[in-house]
């Protein structure tokens, strides 16, 4: 068939189908037919708020689930680890979690102090409220407390796109 004739073939298409097949052409490197699918797109107009707020608030929505995402996955190891017998000390993978769950939630703090926004909102949005472990006073052993703090904040704020 002629690039024509299957251009007429993708225009009775819905997007949702258009994008199906674009995607699908796309993961296969087939440009001409990404190409041609775009091509028969309908094209719309649309008013919407302005882009620096929908872009704010989607990375704002994108930290909330980065920041969940690690802060489970870090309560998960925290909360399996092994503690003493007096459950006073902490071996050296429970303090390395430590270091870890400080530092995530001190990234948080710090990104979101630069961002001008509360973190506990960004806590609330990622269901990690109110359900922080007291680690106050316990001091840092092991593994570096930089290396987490600077690994988190990378990652959330890329997140946020800031």
């Amino acid at each position: 068939m002629k690039p024509q004739q299957i251009n007429k073939l993708y225009s009775h298409l819905t997007p949702s189908e258009q994008a199906n097949l674009a995607f699908t052409a796309a993961i296969r490197h087939d440009e001409s037919e990404v190409d041609l699918i775009l091509n028969s797109v309908e094209k719309k107009t649309y008013i919407t708020t302005h882009a620096d707020y929908q872009s704010r608030i989607h990375g704002l929505v994108q930290l909330s689930g980065v920041f969940g995402t690690a802060y489970w996955k870090t309560f998960f190891k925290l909360s399996t680890a092994n503690l003493s017998k007096t459950g006073q000390a902490f071996d050296e993978l429970s303090q390395k979690y430590i270091n870890e769950f400080i530092s995530l939630n001190t990234a948080l703090n710090n990104v979101c102090k630069s961002l001008q926004i509360d973190s506990d909102s960004i806590r609330t949005f990622a269901e990690c409220k109110g359900i922080n472990p007291n680690f106050e006073g316990l001091p840092f052993k092991g593994i570096a407390n930089d290396d987490f703090l600077k690994q988190y904040t990378t990652l959330f704020t890329a997140a946020a796109k800031v």
